[in-house]
């Protein structure tokens, strides 16, 4: 799947108009002031996940991977500035809850804004930038890891674009701002193989929380310094296959330089892959791997 495939429906074109706080003109009535404190109820669904061509893979249930924790709120207008300083903070207890559901936020009536939603944080004390250009550029922390009930929680993002009147619903599909790789490892080498290791180089820490078309590359401080290194005990033996799947923040990069690589050892036999949206046969391959997508390798260890 193509970038401008994948993100389409993530792209926000450029804000245009002016700043209407003064009320509502003769010649466009509404029924709410602007710059009142207003009512909404927000309905949050999940954007599927997408796979990569035949790399696709069934995803986990949604019970572990779209769980809610805690949402952050936050309303631009139409000039891109952050409406209220006091961004909300919507703290899930217990177990959290399914994506799919209904609940009140305060937002504050003005047209053409934009309403972001951040979930899964898990921080309260986050400093969020005052106009939109430069939360566009932000970039959020992510955890990488292989086994995602360790990582307890899974970053989304949404937005809506429109006019808040106050008295209404506003429905906000999430984007999981992270890939998954799942690595099927086949043993053709004709020997039992034992003693594992598989490592994931130009590992991303930092995913964009605005996803959109044209994204600039990572800058390189937003790597792990060191390989995310995995090891296992149990043998694969020969002719028989071992899958391995690891979350991380979308790598997006221009090259091979930044891409991601993964590199199966076991005693002196090393095998290596560099990892991408595009097949490595592919003229001008694409090495970026996208948020809220599954990828696939397949690598045939000979």
């Amino acid at each position: 799947m193509k970038n401008n495939e994948v993100m389409k429906q993530w792209h926000i074109i450029g804000l245009i108009g002016c700043l209407l706080l003064a009320g509502c003109g003769q010649d466009n009535l509404c029924t709410t002031e602007e710059g009142k404190g207003v009512k909404v109820s927000l309905s949050l669904g999940m954007l599927p996940p997408e796979g990569t061509d035949t790399r696709a893979m069934a995803p986990h249930t949604p019970e572990v991977e779209n769980l809610i924790h805690d949402i952050w709120v936050l309303q631009f207008n139409n000039r891109g500035v952050l409406l209220n300083t006091e961004t909300k903070y919507y703290p899930r207890e217990g177990e959290g809850n399914l994506v799919v559901e209904d609940f009140e936020v305060g937002l504050i009536a003005a047209q053409g804004s934009t309403v972001c939603l951040v979930v899964n944080t898990g921080n309260a004390d986050l400093v969020w930038p005052n106009n939109l250009p430069d939360f566009q550029q932000m970039l959020l922390d992510i955890q990488a890891s292989n086994d995602l009930s360790e990582r307890d929680r899974m970053p989304m993002c949404g937005y809506w674009m429109g006019d808040v009147t106050g008295e209404q619903a506003l429905s906000v599909m999430l984007c999981r701002m992270m890939t998954r790789i799942n690595l099927v490892v086949n043993n053709e080498t004709g020997e039992d193989l034992t003693d594992l290791a598989v490592t994931l180089s130009n590992v991303p820490t930092q995913a964009y929380v605005y996803p959109s078309i044209n994204q600039e590359a990572l800058p390189n401080d937003a790597y792990l310094t060191e390989p995310f290194s995995d090891t296992f005990t149990s043998e694969i033996a020969v002719g028989a296959s071992q899958q391995f799947y690891y979350y991380m923040a979308p790598n997006i990069c221009t090259d091979e330089t930044m891409a991601t690589k993964a590199t199966i050892t076991s005693g002196d036999k090393i095998w290596s892959v560099t990892l991408g949206t595009d097949s490595p046969d592919t003229a001008n391959r694409d090495y970026a791997l996208y948020a809220n997508n599954y990828y696939t390798f397949t690598l045939n260890l000979k």
